[in-house]
């Protein structure tokens, strides 16, 4: 079945990304402070820090319209009714759509293609192209079932996103809500012209707030999740060359579906021996979006 299902109707939200879940080290960040550091390990510090938070959005907003497709195809819950085609649009909006093309009633793999075109504005201002492939060895709440989502020429705001996003473990009941693993193997990103990142990251989302009482993701503008995990980013092209930024929870990350960003929680990031803290510092989770890096001696506030 070919349909269009629309992020701002259905779910208010877009991951990106949670999102990643939209979730973990989620978010454009830029320097609001004017003291620079002067030692070159602790700006490449600040520099990957600064790149993973884009990167990983990216890719964090994948489970965020995965999962809404799942519900609209009927491969998010078993024995949920199989998508058909159908002239019924009522629903529809310009961008994205889906194509169950295995409409073949239980019977596993399933195939989807999300195709946003070659612009598909979403509701935190990003613009998606390409398509998304993603193969559903069961239903993707199932507790037992991986989702494979498969980039092919897909982009966010231009910036070329490829490696393959697995969802694995993913479940959800009316009183624990949503918990799911993702994975990024061997994820690359084009940042610019000159910088070309490699991506890898492993992170265990668990809802912890605005749980539906009916199916997951009906009604998220409430959830609350948190994050915890690790991811690790190294350069292509530009950067350090040869160097790998590691990132580690501290404690858990704090993402609500109606914000953008994370409000709270710590990360450490190492690289190259140099070790620093980055503190989301939305303690009143308001969604003002403010977090501080700390290098050695040096502090930086970021606005999100």
């Amino acid at each position: 079945m070919k349909s269009y299902f629309s992020t701002n109707r259905v779910l208010a939200w877009t991951f990106a990304g949670v999102a990643a879940a939209a979730v973990f080290f989620a978010c454009k960040k830029e320097v609001t402070t004017d003291t620079a550091p002067n030692n070159q390990s602790d700006n490449n510090t600040i520099a990957a820090v600064q790149h993973e938070a884009v990167v990983s959005a990216m890719y964090g907003d994948l489970f965020e319209t995965v999962s809404t497709v799942a519900i609209s195809q009927g491969t998010a819950i078993p024995g949920a009714r199989q998508a058909q085609p159908s002239g019924n649009l009522a629903e529809a909006a310009p961008c994205p759509f889906a194509e169950l093309l295995d409409a073949t009633g239980d019977t596993w793999p399933k195939r989807v293609k999300i195709d946003f075109g070659t612009s598909c504005l979403d509701n935190y201002g990003n613009y998606r192209s390409g398509v998304l492939n993603v193969t559903f060895n069961g239903p993707l709440f199932s507790g037992t079932s991986s989702v494979v989502v498969e980039p092919s020429n897909y982009k966010v705001n231009g910036k070329t996103v490829k490696g393959n996003l697995t969802i694995s473990n993913a479940t959800y009941t009316k009183t624990t809500g949503i918990r799911y693993t993702l994975e990024v193997a061997n994820g690359e990103v084009s940042l610019a012209d000159t910088i070309i990142v490699k991506y890898a990251t492993k992170r265990t989302v668990t809802q912890t707030a605005g749980f539906d009482v009916n199916a997951p993701v009906r009604n998220p503008i409430d959830d609350v999740f948190s994050v915890e995990g690790t991811a690790s980013l190294s350069y292509n092209q530009g950067g350090p060359a040869g160097e790998t930024a590691n990132f580690t929870t501290v404690t858990p990350l704090i993402k609500k579906w109606a914000c953008e960003h994370i409000s709270k929680g710590k990360l450490k990031v190492e690289l190259n021996k140099t070790t620093g803290v980055i503190e989301y510092t939305d303690t009143n989770i308001t969604c003002s979006g403010t977090a501080t890096i700390t290098v050695g001696d040096k502090s930086k506030e970021i606005k999100l």
